[in-house]
């Protein structure tokens, strides 16, 4: 993670500097500076701007909570830690949205707490301005925000991921084939084979009609015998015939039997 930048001020030199070198024994902290007052705090976090300002809040000349309100006024303010000895000034310092308020004297574990969290807001914020700064880039190159490129890409994968629905993929020989289950008029058992049968041609391959059955959807691919699946969307008519069984009658011409067991669940599925 980028060193978290920070700016002391406090008008007593002992925890003024006291501060700084219980920060100094971390990695990841920068110190920019350490003022004695709060004109001098003002100035110098104005020039250096860093993330984080620990300011004590009674200073001559400038009070914490005012270097803070004119701190606001920045495009990118440092998020601001309180350090007093009086807890009376809590509610005026959460007034100017103070992101922690340390009551002297302070232990290290407390100390730590409010680093931690002080980690994660700047790394946060970093990342918000990562995204900001692509999604500006993005709009001038591409004429499209971050979310925006991002919505056509999900909208990208998401037809992607339709378009896969609405093929199955099948292994004919040493090739790899994707049919398309609208091509599909029926699909039968022939010893250890299956045959699909399209509208210009017949697909001869290794696989069972159970396996069939879990990748198509039933309601659309019912199977009408024992070893036949047909798509439902070129039956044209079902007739009886002499022995008890049905005929389904195919936009193609072609004729197919419908045993009694599976005429039931056509009719159920067409209710």
């Amino acid at each position: 993670m980028q060193a978290l930048t920070v700016v002391i001020a406090d008008d007593e030199p002992l925890a003024r500097e006291g501060l700084a070198a219980r920060l100094d024994s971390y990695n990841d902290i920068k110190l920019c500076g350490q003022c004695a007052d709060g004109k001098e705090a003002l100035q110098v976090i104005t020039e250096t701007q860093p993330m984080i300002a620990f300011l004590d809040i009674e200073m001559p000349g400038l009070s914490g909570v005012c270097v803070a309100e004119s701190l606001s006024m920045l495009s990118s303010p440092p998020l601001i830690v309180f350090s007093t000895a009086h807890a009376n000034f809590a509610h005026q310092a959460f007034d100017c949205h103070a992101f922690d308020y340390l009551l002297k004297p302070y232990s290290d574990d407390r100390l730590e707490h409010c680093l931690e969290g002080l980690r994660a807001r700047c790394q946060a914020n970093l990342a918000y301005a990562r995204e900001q700064r692509l999604s500006e880039l993005l709009a001038r190159k591409t004429g499209k925000s971050l979310s925006g490129l991002m919505a056509s890409l999900e909208q990208s994968e998401y037809a992607s991921a339709q378009d896969l629905q609405q093929t199955i993929s099948v292994k004919s020989g040493t090739d790899w084939l994707r049919i398309a289950l609208k091509d599909i008029l029926w699909i039968e058992a022939a010893g250890d084979y299956m045959c699909i049968h399209t509208s210009d041609d017949t697909h001869i391959i290794r696989k069972t009609l159970r396996q069939f059955e879990q990748e198509l959807d039933v309601k659309m691919f019912p199977r009408i015998n024992r070893s036949t699946i047909v798509n439902l969307s070129f039956v044209t008519r079902l007739s009886p015939n002499s022995n008890g069984e049905y005929v389904a009658h195919l936009q193609t011409g072609a004729e197919l039997k419908v045993t009694r067991k599976y005429k039931f669940r056509l009719d159920e599925l067409q209710r």
